[in-house]
C-alpha cells in the first residue's frame, strides 16, 4: 500500500516539478526575484550539463545516463523487494527527480534551474534536484539504520541459540559442541 502511496507522492511531484519550471520560464526569463538580498534569489537558468555544469552541451548521453539510471531505480522500486517505507519514499523521491529533469533535457535540450543561493558559491537548482538529493540523502539513512536494526536482530538470534545450546547441555550433559 505504502508503494502506492510513494508512486503518487512521485507523479505529484513530477507534476510540481514542472508547473514550478514553466512558471519560472514566464516570470523569471524577465528577471531575477530576491527572496533574501544577499541570500537566496529565483533567477533562470538552463543548465545543459549536471550539477555544477558538469558534462555541459552532453546532451544525449546525459540523457542516456538518466535513463539507465532511471529504469535501474524503477526496477528496484517495483521489484517487491523494497519493503521499508522510508526506502520506498526515498527511491519515489529520486524518481521524481530524476523523471522532471529528464522531461526538460529530452524536450528542451536542456534543464530549468532557478533557485540561487548566493550565500555560499553554489550553483543554481531545481525543485527536481532537491528531490533527488533528499531521496539519496534518506535512502543513505534507511540503508544505515536499516543495516543497524539486522545486526541486533541477528545479535538476538544468537543469543537465543546460546540459551538454547545451554539448556541442552544441562538436559543431556556435556559440550554439544564436540560432536
Amino acid at each position: 500500500m505504502f508503494q502506492l502511496i510513494s508512486t503518487i507522492i512521485a507523479v505529484v511531484f513530477i507534476a510540481i516539478d514542472q508547473i514550478i519550471k514553466n512558471w519560472a520560464a514566464e516570470v523569471l526569463t524577465k528577471g531575477e526575484i530576491t527572496i533574501i538580498e544577499n541570500v537566496l534569489y529565483l533567477k533562470y537558468a538552463e543548465n545543459t550539463g549536471v550539477a555544477f555544469s558538469m558534462f555541459a552541451d552532453n546532451r544525449f548521453m546525459l540523457i542516456g545516463i538518466t535513463s539507465v539510471m532511471l529504469i535501474l531505480v524503477l526496477a528496484f522500486f517495483l521489484s517487491g523487494k523494497v519493503t521499508e517505507k522510508l526506502e520506498q519514499f526515498s527511491l519515489a523521491l529520486m524518481l521524481s527527480g530524476g523523471v522532471g529533469n529528464l522531461i526538460d533535457r529530452i524536450s528542451l535540450g536542456y534543464v530549468i534551474d532557478y533557485i540561487d543561493v548566493r550565500i555560499i558559491n553554489f550553483a543554481i537548482f531545481n525543485f527536481a534536484d532537491i528531490c533527488i538529493c533528499v531521496g539519496a540523502f534518506l535512502l543513505c539513512v534507511s540503508v544505515y539504520f536499516g543495516d543497524k536494526k539486522e545486526k541486533k536482530a541477528k545479535e538476538e538470534k544468537a543469543i537465543q541459540f546460546d540459551e538454547i545450546d545451554k539448556d541442552l547441555e544441562k538436559l543431556f550433559g556435556g559440550d554439544n559442541n564436540n560432536e
